[in-house]
């Protein structure tokens, strides 16, 4: 009984040294983990099949590009330490940092860049594709250097945004699966983190590359988690159960703001995005679009009929601006402003303009063209978006102050997609996130990409022409008012009316970590180009 006792004290003692000594006792580390709430499945791990900005975060982080931007947006080295162009501009060199490892431990060097390009330029692969077609030759110089010589000089290099892939995996995939069956489920990159596990419709998490090139991150882990509704995710917040949220609704954004948590920091963001509604230009007989639309004149009248104003200050609160033409201003350099040929909203003159066309008011006041067919459109919204829906239903009743019906429907954003891509829609509202260079925008909407990239069908010859010379023009002053006259030109056609500039509206958490850091300056703290609050983010002390 005695040396039940003895023991019994002995363990007391134990356990109060290792309470109040830790030195003494060694202790498990406390994991560093960063909760981030979203509201929608990312539809891949594979770059190839991804087209969300959620997925493109995942991507970023899982996998590195030659290059990076700094809070300027200028361009800055990321896999790439350095590189040079020839007095012709056709050959680029690039300087590879050194002893970078995938994260299964094999060495990256200059065959996984070459790989990478030539497997998705010979295969006219996704997304990317466009950023390597110009590459007529890549050579391995060894094993960090490379040459790529373009045909003719690409205004938008080093800008090749690109992820590099691991020859000694992709190599092993069929490029036809590539674009198909291959899940890509552990994917291996050079990134900060890596997928280690993805369960649909619920999270997906990353682990921390403790041999990542510019050095381990102070985070452990990062989880990014679905939620099915903005209400839920913002109690998460409060509750300490994330970390940060973001695309939060103007609404709920507001509230957030007037709660004055002071552990919480509201953020309302420029983002490089716009949310249009898009008309169904396409002149092919295949379309299966209202073919009313193709008049000029209609499309005209309806953007003097919205109110865009109204629509920002009812759905989004008030947050964002009214949009114009397809390179936001959040690139000031390269954004064209109407100025004076924006249509701003005048609702008279939306009826005058109809009414000089030949449409005029039935007796239930609806307008029908000279062969007596009505403009009655149907607007098709995503059931994801309640503020593109709140957005529908005030262009409809807008539209019927000018004598155009309109059905809203709702419908999912994978039917909705495959509508579009179908050729089977009147209107549409969603949005594009836009690259650092406005090469990408632009071309989205070239003859070239009807069936392809494009979401309005949308074709100018002149347009397209001046698209091919922008490209081509390495004087950067010359190289904006090219870009400037196709956003006049875009903007005149009326094929899309941008409805506004969108904010990014997140809130984080203060009191776990420190080192937010907004790209560009006035930019959001993470779903943004770079990666660089998941870089430097560490534990408040």
């Amino acid at each position: 009984m005695g040396n039940k006792k003895l023991l019994t004290l002995v363990m007391v003692v134990l356990f109060m040294m290792a309470f109040f000594l830790p030195g003494c006792v060694e202790t498990e580390e406390e994991s560093h983990v960063l909760r981030v709430g979203f509201l929608r499945e990312i539809e891949s791990l594979n770059p190839m099949l991804i087209w969300s900005y959620q997925a493109y975060e995942i991507m970023y982080l899982n996998y590195k590009m030659l290059v990076s931007w700094d809070e300027d947006l200028d361009v800055i080295p990321d896999l790439a330490r350095e590189w040079s162009v020839d007095d012709e501009g056709l050959v680029w060199t690039f300087s590879l940092q050194e002893e970078v490892t995938w994260h299964d431990g094999e060495p990256f060097s200059a065959d996984d860049v070459k790989f990478t390009f030539e497997y998705i330029r010979d295969n006219e692969l996704g997304y990317f594709y466009d950023y390597v077609a110009p590459m007529e030759e890549i050579e391995v110089i060894d094993e960090n250097t490379l040459t790529i010589k373009t045909d003719e000089p690409i205004a938008w290099m080093p800008q090749i945004l690109v992820p590099i892939l691991p020859e000694h995996i992709w190599s092993e995939i069929d490029p036809a699966d590539a674009e198909g069956e291959f899940a890509n489920d552990d994917p291996i990159g050079t990134g900060p983190f890596q997928v280690i596990e993805h369960r649909k419709g619920e999270f997906t998490r990353m682990a921390a590359n403790k041999d990542y090139f510019k050095g381990a991150p102070a985070l452990d882990e990062v989880i990014f988690i679905i939620y099915a509704n903005t209400g839920l995710m913002i109690e998460a917040l409060q509750q300490g159960e994330l970390d940060i949220i973001t695309s939060v609704p103007g609404a709920q954004f507001k509230e957030l703001e007037e709660a004055a948590d002071p552990d919480i920091v509201a953020i309302a963001a420029d983002s490089p995005s716009f949310t249009e509604l898009s008309f169904n230009v396409w002149e092919d007989p295949d379309s299966l679009g209202n073919p009313l639309l193709l008049d000029k004149n209609i499309r005209v009248a309806v953007e003097y009929a919205i109110d865009r104003q109204e629509i920002i200050d009812v759905t989004y609160l008030g947050y964002g601006t009214i949009g114009s033409t397809i390179v936001p201003p959040f690139f000031e350099y390269w954004h064209y402003d109407p100025v004076d040929d924006f249509r701003f909203y005048d609702p008279e003159k939306a009826k005058e303009i109809l009414e000089e066309a030949g449409y005029t008011p039935d007796s239930d006041g609806i307008r029908v063209s000279p062969d007596g067919e009505p403009l009655d459109f149907t607007l098709l919204v995503r059931s994801e978006s309640s503020d593109n829906q709140k957005a529908g239903t005030m262009i409809k009743d807008m539209l019927e102050e000018v004598g155009i019906a309109l059905t809203v429907s709702v419908i999912d954003e994978g039917t909705l997609t495959d509508r579009i891509y179908e050729g089977d829609f009147d209107m549409f509202i969603w949005g594009w996130f836009v690259d650092v260079d406005p090469t990408s925008i632009l071309k989205v909407v070239t003859t070239d990409e009807i069936m392809s990239w494009s979401d309005c069908f949308y074709s100018n010859p002149q347009y397209d022409e001046l698209h091919l010379r922008q490209q081509r023009t390495m004087d950067r002053d010359e190289r904006r008012q090219i870009i400037h006259e196709m956003q006049s030109i875009f903007y005149d056609d009326a094929a899309y009316i941008v409805l506004s500039y969108d904010p990014e509206l997140q809130a984080y958490r203060n009191d776990p970590y420190e080192g937010w850091t907004r790209n560009p300056r006035t930019g959001p703290v993470i779903f943004t180009y770079v990666v660089d609050t998941y870089e430097q983010l560490r534990p408040v002390e």
